[in-house]
């Protein structure tokens, strides 16, 4: 199987089932792009394909920081960001942050460093903050010594400032969350407010857990390996539900970012619109598709972002005949 790309993005495939059991062929381009105010361009550098979802330390305790690129087509247009709130002036102790991509947008309060709810109105000053999950409102608490008692925050578990309905933590020692949501801010001990964040969603969160489907005894018998009858294949986005599309975006949409830089504010449109064509050629007959644009992950650390368009063709039966898979820009 021989991969022509002359693309200036990076290409691969890989072969999975589908839901019906039916060999699919995946395709996926990926394109990486620096921005700056008012603009942005093709990156020199390309990133690779990302074979597994990148946790931040271990999976059970910490949040992913980048997405697999290596699943099936998800439904819609989903965006994902890692980066810091980056402090406008010395002494900050408070401020806001937040990213909108055409008309898709969150916004959050980032303060610095508070332990017990009586400093939770004093938060300490800071220069930079890491917009990751661990630094959302969530967590775990396995303070009980009964294990009956223990409970974590289904949508992030990996949070600050949680408590469990039969906590034995001390309100007045627990550590409080760095980021919130603006209209929902945490004031008492045992609040729940939704975590706000801008990272990928780990697949065994309350947001993407919901539409796994159901693996009981039925599924056993009748459907395993493949995925039960009632997955929803929303499961598969792991952008947050507010920066997650009803469909697929185009790649030219105005970007901004919020407090994620020292200009304070950034505003630039996207450079995705060249998706590529792909052409699979299998013995004497081929295809093309389309692929959809799926993903957008922003590093504001390192001012790029990257574009996934991904395309799955059915080559049941096929697979060993397929002489070569070609990416083009029409």
């Amino acid at each position: 199987m021989e991969v022509i790309n002359p693309t200036p993005y990076v290409m691969d495939r890989g072969v999975i089932f589908d839901r019906k059991g039916n060999e699919t062929l995946v395709v996926m381009i990926k394109g990486t792009f620096s921005f700056s105010q008012g603009q942005s361009q093709l990156a020199e550098e390309q990133l690779p394909i990302n074979w597994e979802d990148q946790y931040a330390g271990d999976p059970t305790t910490s949040g992913i920081y980048l997405p697999t690129d290596m699943l099936p087509t998800r439904p819609s247009t989903g965006i994902t960001l890692k980066g810091h709130a980056i402090a406008p002036q010395p002494n900050t102790r408070r401020m806001e942050v937040g990213i909108r991509v055409g008309n898709l947008q969150q916004l959050a309060v980032v303060m610095g460093d508070r332990i017990g709810y009586g400093a939770i109105d004093s938060p300490a000053t800071f220069d930079r903050i890491a917009l990751c999950w661990e630094n959302a409102f969530g967590g775990c608490d396995t303070s009980h010594d009964n294990a009956k008692h223990h409970e974590a925050l289904p949508s992030n578990p990996v949070g600050k400032g949680f408590m469990a309905r039969n906590s034995k933590l001390s309100a007045n020692d627990i550590e409080l969350p760095n980021i919130e949501h603006p209209s929902r801010l945490l004031r008492n001990a045992g609040e729940r407010p939704a975590a706000v964040g801008f990272a990928p969603v780990a697949p065994v969160w309350e947001q993407r857990r919901q539409y796994a489907g159901t693996y009981d005894e039925n599924w056993e018998t009748q459907r395993a390996p493949l995925l039960p009858d009632d997955f929803d294949d929303r499961f598969l986005q792991c952008a947050p539900p507010e920066l997650t599309a009803q469909g697929y975006l185009e790649g030219t949409e105005e970007c901004v970012l919020l407090g994620m830089s020292e200009e304070g504010r950034l505003a630039f449109p996207l450079a995705a619109d060249r998706a590529p064509t792909i052409g699979v050629r299998m013995g004497t007959t081929g295809t093309r598709s389309k692929p959809k644009l799926e993903a957008i992950h922003f590093d504001t650390d390192e001012r790029t972002y990257t574009v996934l368009w991904k395309s799955m063709i059915n080559v049941q039966g096929k697979v060993e005949q397929i002489k070569n898979i070609e990416a083009r820009i029409l």
